[in-house]
């Protein structure tokens, strides 16, 4: 098995490869059909999935794993130990904990700084509760200028730390929201009052553990939308002053790219420190769809994103896992970490030595029918997204990140990802003929690997992806769903 930190950093390679699972339940290997997101939820098959990316990262090159929920999910308590007292879940945590250490996997402490997790402690303690833009006390975070508030969160960060001697931590202050009172972003603007946070987080950090990596996610600092330019609007100027002062407190600022970039070409260079990518496309899994119910890979495209990104500058990169046990996000991970390693490398070599190692094919006619089923799904699906359908109606650019189901819900998945903007109706209708395609190239391909059960995986979900698209055809009355 490749030890992660094998590839030192040069310049073909990105210096901190992150897995990032998001949240812990969004790579479990069954679903969670009635659970509202994050699920709280960590049993075995939540330990099961984690075990299987860690698997794949440590074979693909990874360094860290970044994921939300291993102790909780929401609602610490003012006294914020008592958050960590089920001895059952603990072990379970240590187990994997344990499993990262064994595979040579960092682990990365995610971190609300002042939202996510806070709700209790502002029903209980209304006295750090921020206000929203409207003076409205705020549904979800702290107030930054209240010491106390700062109390709650350094205590958090002591019992992480005392649980578990973290490598990175992932600071994410905004992703709810936050504070705008006159002392807050009300003062300073919102990017740099986020930016104010999290230098003082990191600071706080640095302090005690200063060998740890410490990385800011900027999600919600501003507005996602197009600008007059008809681009995703970056950072102004001055919100670069406060951009840049942060980075001096810092390790690597990962510009994520839910809808483009905040800091344009010109600004990558003006940071002092590392500057971070997603790697430009990822779905999104949730918790709740059947893992089998879609194949979407797009390997190709991570390849040459990743590649575009550390062109321009990157040399970290946050790149999104998901539930193992669906053959393209299998390979969509596994693609990404080779990668990173040397982006100098061609797709179709990094795609054709992933399908060696995860299905151990038979021939070699075979290893590269199966790279062209994938190849003809990744066209077929993301070859007909159109950039207006995406723009008319939300005035957004094509989306790095997508979820395949909405994101808020307590019940099964719709497959949104086969409707509007993503598909049209002739979208659906070439991605019909690419499933019959790879479906009738599947059942050629029987006995042609040692794969562990991939393949058969693999055209279930196939079948049951294209049972989904004739479906929502038929309830359209487009031709050809029924």
């Amino acid at each position: 098995m490749t030890n992660a930190r094998a590839a030192g950093p040069d310049a073909a390679s990105f210096r901190y490869r992150i897995g990032f699972g998001t949240w812990v339940n969004d790579m479990r290997p069954e679903p969670l059909p009635l659970d509202q997101w994050p699920s709280p939820r960590f049993d075995d098959l939540t330990v099961e999935g984690l075990f299987r990316t860690l698997d794949t990262m440590a074979a693909a090159g990874y360094q860290y794993l970044d994921a939300f929920g291993l102790w909780g999910t929401n609602d610490y308590p003012p006294d914020i130990v008592s958050a960590f007292a089920d001895r059952e879940r603990n072990r379970r945590v240590e187990r994997v904990l344990q499993a990262a250490r064994a595979r040579g996997i960092e682990m990365v402490l995610p971190l609300g700084v002042f939202t996510w997790g806070y709700g209790r402690i502002i029903r209980d303690d209304p006295a750090v509760r921020g206000l929203d833009d409207r003076g409205q006390p705020h549904p979800h975070a702290m107030c930054g200028a209240r010491d106390r508030a700062w109390g709650y969160l350094e205590r958090l960060i002591d019992t992480f730390f005392a649980r578990h001697d973290f490598a990175a931590v992932h600071l994410e202050s905004a992703d709810l929201g936050y504070c705008a009172c006159p002392e807050c972003a009300g003062r300073d603007g919102s990017v740099a009052y986020n930016a104010r946070l999290n230098q003082r987080a990191a600071q706080y950090i640095k302090s005690r553990w200063p060998a740890c990596l410490v990385y800011v996610c900027p999600i919600n600092w501003a507005p996602w939308g197009l600008g007059a330019s008809g681009q995703q609007r970056t950072f102004t100027a001055e919100q670069m002053q406060a951009v840049r002062a942060l980075s001096q407190h810092i390790d690597l600022f990962m510009d994520q790219g839910h809808r483009g970039r905040f800091i344009d070409d010109c600004g990558i260079a003006e940071l002092a420190c590392a500057y971070g990518t997603s790697g430009g496309l990822w779905a999104y899994h949730g918790c709740r769809m059947d893992r089998l119910s879609y194949l979407l890979p797009y390997p190709t495209r991570a390849a040459r994103h990743l590649a575009e990104h550390h062109r321009l500058g990157a040399r970290g990169a946050l790149v999104y896992q998901g539930p193992m046990v669906n053959p393209a996000v299998e390979l969509n991970s596994t693609v990404a970490g080779l990668a990173m390693q040397d982006v100098r490398r061609d797709p179709a070599e990094l795609i054709g030595e992933a399908i060696d190692q995860l299905y151990r094919p038979v021939t070699q006619a075979a290893a590269d029918s199966l790279a062209a089923l994938f190849a003809s799904l990744e066209e077929a699906y993301f070859g007909a997204w159109d950039a207006g359908r995406f723009t008319a109606g939300q005035a957004m650019e094509v989306p790095g990140e997508f979820c395949l189901g909405p994101l808020f819900n307590t019940f099964a998945d719709p497959p949104v990802f086969l409707l509007e903007p993503y598909l049209d109706a002739f979208g659906r209708q070439a991605l019909k003929t690419a499933l019959r395609g790879a479906l009738a190239a599947a059942e050629d391909l029987h006995g042609a690997f040692d794969d562990g059960g991939r393949l058969r995986r693999l055209r279930r979900a196939l079948q049951v992806m294209a049972q989904l698209l004739s479906a929502v055809m038929l309830a359209r009355g487009e031709a050809g769903g029924s």
